[in-house]
């Protein structure tokens, strides 16, 4: 008995402390265990204990696995205590692990939180009810609350655990946080800069001063992790300055809490003196001669010396090599400064490196479009000579084609070969599309457009499209087709069918009418086509006191037209552009059969351009003149109109233009229309533009007046939402005149 105790005295001492060695001493390796006994669990399965305790019943006991099992099951976090005695039975040994279980979560709430949701409280508990409690975990939930709630600016807010012990070793657990106010910076300061002012470095910073409400958001909440990233965006501003030697010192962070704000002072140690550029030196190879490198390099002598300009011109070098095959070109700096004349001399080394040419060309992700439509997109294909510039291209015409949520062509160098294989990745989104628009006007009130349109048609790439415009004085069909890719060669082709009918209160018009149209790509940013339209035209309904224009197209009349077009289009994206240019020029000639005889000539360009402060806009020029001969007039059916939310806002629908005395629009024989728009996008689903228009329609004898035109400004948003995008625009007329409106409010859900 006494032999007992001893043994089990000594085993549960060793065993404790680790010390696995002297357990031999005591009891021989070569004692088998005859049972193992658990004791003490309540929640934790049996099996699941036995399961990580590798010592065996009817094998030899060693120290080393008894001292490892204790190891495993501490490991589960699931146990306070592990407690194994030894007893001594017939021919061998019994092993009884007693354990005591952690306490378990019961309930876990929250208290005090008024400005954050419930929610996202939630989200950030680390502790789950009916799970194990785990100080650690309760700690970090802790943190991770705090954490929160600075990234929201309550910068005093403090979160205070409670656990209380209740029945069956279970606990329950009270977060009780107090939230306080948001603080935000009040101010941002520096100290030791001449050179650069405060106003030139705040400009740089991501953390901004409270200003008002609607213009403070999250950037004029204090974030010590984004404050780091201020630090080297400060020196980064200095370097492209000129000051290479700049020093900046660690920030100081002044919490008031009676005032409720936050005043940072970044303090500059060392500016230094500004340097220039000294000497370029380029040293070509077989690939360009200097001088053609030269030509590449924007960096000239004596100007301020900027580490981007020559990060800049790297990388415009690197891709001219690119653009020749040279995937894997690279271009060495050798900086040397001269302290005295405050001079930075550049030596840029070009190192070409083998040509690489495409290998295979993969593409995944594409459930419904089919593998050739992608295809014939890249501008590369498999053996032809890597180009940098052709790839980039390649991306941007698969994303203009708005099949796809997301387009990535990842590249990957088959090993020693000079092979670069692509990947093309893409994640597709729904084709089909639902656009509907509401349109004010003062002669119709309300004006309702829709359209239903697939323009991936069964993947092969195709569009179908029906729209409508339906108001009480107007109503325009109109079913499309369109094959971009006609027989598999670059020639688009199309098919429409419209009935557009009108009533001009003074006389009703009906046109009734096909188009078919040929195009083909000229190069990679230029089109042309050819339209041809026939329709049938029919004036009736006209108002004793209609003029004499509108009283020769009275009846029943046919035009046979044919329309030359040709398009640039060098937009970076096509529904949100950023930069590029948009121009096109069509003229059309009515008289290939039919009873109409007349031209029209039609004129747009559009730049599109990034701006400062994350700014970007676009100007848009158009025109158009129309005549008829033969002795006929150009028809009512052709004439111009301006007004409305797609030409000139703050004008309704036909508003711009002649008018008979009952103030119904004739149209005109020409007419010229400006754009000027500038807008800031305020995350991925809002933008906000600021615009200004002006034009005017005009007969003849009064062609292009341009001191004559009307003219408007105003505000609008662009909204991205689940049904399409929405368009909100109001405009003020600048020339309002007596009777009209001051403005008007132009709505479009949908493309625009």
């Amino acid at each position: 008995m006494i032999h007992r105790c001893v043994l089990r005295m000594v085993l549960l001492l060793l065993v404790v402390l680790g010390w696995a060695w002297p357990v031999t001493a005591a009891i021989s390796p070569g004692i088998i265990v005859r049972d193992i006994e658990i004791r003490g669990q309540r929640r934790t399965p049996e099996a699941t204990i036995r399961f990580y305790v590798k010592t065996e019943v009817g094998k030899p006991y060693t120290p080393q696995t008894l001292n490892e099992d204790i190891k495993r099951l501490y490991a589960l976090r699931t146990f306070d205590d592990i407690q194994v005695l030894a007893e001594e039975v017939a021919d061998g040994l019994r092993l009884v692990f007693t354990v005591v279980e952690k306490p378990a979560v019961r309930s876990i709430t929250f208290t005090g939180n008024r400005y954050i949701e419930s929610a996202e409280v939630t989200k950030r508990l680390l502790l789950k009810e009916r799970a194990t409690f785990a100080r650690n975990l309760l700690n970090d939930t802790v943190v991770a609350l705090q954490k929160h709630y600075r990234e929201e600016g309550y910068y005093f807010a403090h979160v205070r655990p409670e656990v209380t012990d209740v029945a069956d070793n279970q606990v329950d657990i009270v977060l009780r946080i107090t939230e306080g106010s948001k603080v935000y910076i009040s101010r941002i300061r520096f100290t030791g800069n001449k050179g650069l002012t405060d106003g030139e470095l705040r400009k740089e910073v991501q953390l901004k001063e409270y200003t008002i409400p609607l213009l403070s958001g999250p950037s004029a909440l204090y974030k010590p992790e984004t404050l780091r990233i201020d630090l080297q965006l400060l020196e980064n501003v200095y370097q492209n300055n000129g000051y290479i030697n700049v020093q900046i010192g660690e920030p100081v962070v002044e919490i008031n809490r009676e005032a409720g704000g936050i005043i940072i002072t970044v303090p500059i140690t060392r500016e230094g003196e500004q340097f220039k550029i000294g000497k370029v030196t380029l040293i070509g190879d077989h690939v360009f001669k200097e001088e053609e490198l030269r030509q590449k390099v924007r960096l000239t002598t004596g100007e301020v010396y900027s580490r981007e300009a020559v990060r800049r011109d790297i990388l415009g070098l690197t891709d001219a090599y690119a653009d020749r095959g040279y995937a894997f070109a690279d271009v060495a700096p050798t900086v040397s400064i001269d302290q005295a004349t405050r001079l930075v001399h550049l030596s840029l080394t070009t190192r070409p490196g083998p040509k690489v040419y495409i290998g295979r060309i993969d593409i995944v992700g594409n459930e419904r479009t089919r593998d050739q439509v992608i295809r014939r997109e890249l501008r590369l294909d498999e053996g032809d000579l890597y180009s940098a510039t052709k790839l980039q291209r390649s991306k941007q015409r698969l994303t203009n084609l708005q099949y796809f949520e997301e387009v990535k062509i990842d590249t990957r160098r088959r090993g020693e070969e000079e092979l670069l294989d692509l990947q093309v990745d893409v994640a597709e989104r729904s084709t089909g599309q639902f656009t509907a628009g509401v349109g004010f006007s003062s002669a119709e009130s309300v004006v309702f457009t829709g359209s239903i349109s697939q323009s991936n048609l069964f993947g092969r790439g195709q569009t179908v499209s029906l729209s409508a415009r339906l108001g009480s004085l107007s109503q325009d069909f109109t079913l499309e087709f369109q094959e971009p890719y006609l027989f598999g060669l670059p020639i688009n082709a199309g098919v429409s069918v419209f009935r557009r009918s009108s009533d001009f209160q003074t006389f009703t018009s009906r046109r009734t009418g096909t188009g078919l149209t040929l195009g083909r790509a000229l190069g990679e940013y230029a089109r042309t086509s050819v339209t041809y339209n026939y329709e049938v035209l029919q004036i009736s309904n006209l108002d004793p006191g209609a003029s004499d224009v509108l009283r020769q197209d009275e009846g029943t009349s046919y035009t046979s037209s044919l329309t030359p077009r040709i398009v640039w289009d060098s937009r970076d994206n096509q529904f949100d552009p950023a930069r590029g240019s948009l121009h096109s020029f069509e003229v059309t000639g009515a008289g290939l059969g039919g009873t109409n005889r007349f031209y029209k000539i039609n004129a747009s360009t559009t730049w599109y351009f990034p701006l400062p402060e994350g700014l970007t806009g676009f100007v848009r020029g158009r025109f158009g003149i129309g005549e008829g001969y033969g002795g006929k007039n150009l028809p009512a059916a052709e004439r111009f109109f301006l007004g409305g939310a797609t030409s000139v806002r703050g004008f309704n629908f036909r508003d711009i233009g002649p008018q008979d005395a009952r103030g119904n629009p004739l149209g005109g024989t020409s007419y010229v229309q400006f754009n000027v728009e500038i807008g800031r996008s305020l995350g991925r689903l809002l933008r906000v533009v600021t615009f200004f228009d002006a034009g005017n329609v005009y007969v003849p004898g009064n062609q292009f007046d341009f001191g004559d035109v009307r003219r408007s400004a105003g505000v609008g948003f662009r909204l991205i939402t689940p049904v399409g995008p929405i368009r909100l625009d109001y405009g003020f007329k600048l020339d309002r005149r007596r009777g009209e409106s001051m403005g008007a409010l132009g709505f479009l859900l949908g493309t625009f």
